[in-house]
């Protein structure tokens, strides 16, 4: 029974072994080897370039949100406040600077009325 437990083992590792290197063989000459490499390098920074350019117009998408521009500054104010607080440190005022961003940008959609500075526009 051991016997056939150490080969079917030794049986299916090898399958794996042949199935990695015909994935790894890239330019289907038998062998994997240094022109292999080249090719997955070439493969990889194609697909890291497109995922580059997604990210960056996603980016452009995200900075002309105005939730998002709160949330940003908001981020930033809270993260300068609090760098001199050593438990808060500058993450947690970062997070809690982008929530109160986020708060604000809601509560200004919600009143039209309300200038940016969060003042009431005075009706004449």
């Amino acid at each position: 029974m051991r016997r056939k437990i150490a080969n079917a083992a030794a049986s299916a590792g090898r399958r794996i072994g042949k199935a990695a290197s015909r994935a790894a063989d890239l330019n289907g000459d038998g062998v994997v080897d240094r022109n292999d490499a080249t090719i997955a390098a070439k493969k990889a920074h194609k697909v890291g370039s497109k995922v580059a350019d997604a990210a960056g117009a996603l980016a452009k998408d995200v900075a002309k949100n105005d939730m998002a521009k709160d949330a940003a500054a908001g981020a930033a104010i809270g993260a300068l406040a609090a760098m001199p607080l050593p438990i808060v440190g500058p993450a947690v005022g970062a997070a809690v600077g982008a929530i109160v961003g986020v708060t604000k940008n809601l509560r200004s959609a919600r009143n039209p009325e309300t200038k940016s500075s969060g003042k009431r526009q005075e009706k004449s």
